[in-house]
């Protein structure tokens, strides 16, 4: 009776196994998911967004690499990196997987607490809720890709602009584990009285952490223009520590919101060109 289960078991595995349909690698499979996740950071449900490239479905055996979209909340926005990443890969390029974090509030999500009472003038509050996001992230964010997507590399990349790009250079310096990589887009550097650019120095001075910038920004726009001199300051400041790396570009490129259509590109080129293969 053992003897037939046995035979049973293995004819049943034996169909499982040969029975799957095979992928036609000439069709497209990639899939972009709205998840709501519960958050007891924020007290609520927070949305994200995942995008699982074709390679997901069709190399089974592929570990990626994940990159964290800011401002995912922006339908188009989300839409235009993962559409880039996809022609990328398409040309033999690494494929990613992307998770978009739709933001509620950017002055509270994206921005630390302010030190001046002037600062209050132009960002109203709520203001000073980055470390909460962080925290979301960290704690309730990763911990769920990791458990729903598994084959994942252990290495993340931040792409943001503007507020998200400040965020995102934010995180950079506080967590040890985000972001390996970060691409940040015309970042808002001038908040309260430049905070981010005496955080920036602390963060030089003492960082033993491996990590890598690609910044960029355009010009002749009112924001680009306001934001450019401590974007400059910036990229000098980071260039001291050895651990750094970071690509700096002026883009000829005249509002602000564009930044988004070279900016994600050029940051992947770097990656894949200058950062990835030094790593190898």
């Amino acid at each position: 009776m053992r003897k037939i289960l046995l035979i049973a078991v293995s004819i049943l595995f034996s169909y499982t196994l040969f029975s799957q349909p095979e992928l036609d690698l000439d069709k497209f499979y990639a899939k972009h998911e709205t998840v709501k996740i519960e958050s007891r950071v924020f007290k609520k449900k927070r949305t994200i967004e995942i995008f699982y490239p074709d390679e997901f479905f069709t190399e089974p055996k592929r570990k990626f690499k994940v990159a964290y979209v800011f401002d995912a909340q922006s339908t188009p926005v989300f839409n235009f990196v993962t559409g880039t990443t996809q022609l990328m890969s398409m040309s033999g390029y690494e494929p990613l997987i992307i998770v978009g974090i739709n933001t509620e509030d950017r002055y509270f999500e994206f921005l630390t607490k302010n030190k001046y009472q002037e600062t209050l003038k132009r960002y109203p509050p709520p203001i000073g809720g980055a470390n909460l996001l962080l925290e979301h992230i960290e704690k309730e964010v990763e911990p769920f890709i990791k458990n729903k997507l598994k084959k994942l590399q252990n290495y993340r990349i931040a792409i943001g602009h503007s507020l998200g790009a400040t965020f995102a250079m934010y995180a950079s310096m506080k967590s040890a584990k985000l972001f390996d990589y970060s691409i940040l887009m015309s970042p808002n550097f001038v908040y309260d009285s430049s905070q981010y650019l005496e955080r920036m120095q602390q963060f030089t001075d003492s960082n033993q952490l491996k990590r890598s910038y690609f910044i960029c920004n355009g010009y002749d726009d009112k924001y680009e223009d306001e934001f450019a001199p401590n974007i400059e300051k910036a990229v000098a400041i980071l260039k001291e520590n050895k651990n750094i790396f970071v690509s700096y570009e002026k883009l000829q490129i005249t509002s602000h919101s564009h930044v988004w259509l070279e900016g994600v590109y050029k940051g992947l080129m770097i990656l894949v060109k200058k950062i990835l293969v030094t790593k190898e």
